[in-house]
């Protein structure tokens, strides 16, 4: 069951939502929230009265509520910059630090790798006429949630949240990989992966994800590599099932950096990754 996280308190969640109500017979399946619940396929939707940032441990919620046990959660989002991009981002959760966006301080949720890349590649090809950025984000922020957990996002600010191409192409996304086998990107024979180095937006990873078999979990930007100690490591391991490897933006990072974190990843057991030993899609 794939649980699909929808926001009134947010209008690019609301836009994605309606886009999502318009691509299937959905079905009343209980009431959370004090809103009703709707059921299609394997997938439920829910809405809820907060932004979703700080909706934590929402899976157990859920579970004694309505008595659904999700494999995977969804968050259909807004997303916000500085900068005004337009664009149109996938990311896990979880924090390196501090928790100031919801979630907890120095701890990150579980993830959803192959599926949550197999959204990234079938968003870059449903939404590739539109005039948006699409890409992987960095780790960060809240909820925290056990259930393997991934955002999906329309930004970079209010004059792009209410557009209905981006919301449709985010919503074929979810119905894609949910419950139309054959209309997305397979990433089932990829090697799964921990990614650390460059921006924030990861411009490496989102290219070798596009162009090689590998599938990301969590994801750490250059600005957040002071924090990975051996525990920090541990728990990305720990927050993404069934990882292979560690994949490093090599000219991100400094080069006593780089020996240093890969010294620790290889001590780990974890395989450092190079693009040349990668299948190409």
């Amino acid at each position: 069951m794939i649980l699909i996280l929808t926001s009134k308190e947010d209008v690019a969640s609301m836009n994605i939502r309606e886009e999502l109500l318009d691509l299937g017979e959905w079905k009343p399946a209980g009431i959370f929230d004090g809103n009703e619940v709707l059921a299609y396929g394997d997938m439920a939707m829910v809405e809820i009265n907060e932004i979703h940032l700080h909706c934590e441990d929402l899976d157990l919620q859920v579970k004694e509520e309505l008595d659904i046990e999700p494999d995977m959660i969804i968050v259909a989002s807004r997303h916000r910059s500085q900068s005004k991009l337009r664009t149109l981002t996938v990311h896990p959760l979880g924090n390196f630090t501090s928790a100031d966006f919801g979630g907890k301080p120095g701890t990150l949720a579980k993830t959803a790798p192959r599926k949550m890349t197999q959204a990234f590649l079938t968003l870059s090809r449903k939404a590739s006429d539109l005039d948006f950025h699409i890409s992987f984000e960095a780790t960060h922020h809240g909820p925290y949630i056990d259930t393997p957990t991934f955002f999906i996002e329309i930004g970079s600010d209010e004059t792009a949240w209410p557009e209905k191409p981006p919301a449709r192409a985010i919503a074929e996304t979810i119905m894609s990989i949910a419950i139309k086998p054959g209309q997305s990107l397979e990433t089932e024979d990829d090697i799964i992966a921990i990614g650390i180095g460059g921006g924030h937006y990861m411009p490496r990873m989102s290219e070798v994800a596009m162009t090689h078999q590998i599938s990301f979990g969590h994801m750490v930007p250059g600005y957040a590599t002071d924090a990975l100690d051996n525990d920090m490591l541990v728990q990305l391991m720990k927050q993404v099932p069934d990882v292979e490897g560690v994949y490093f933006h090599r000219k991100a990072l400094s080069k006593p950096r780089l020996r240093e974190l890969k010294a620790m990843c290889e001590e780990l057991g974890l395989k450092v990754l190079s693009s040349k030993e990668i299948p190409l899609r």
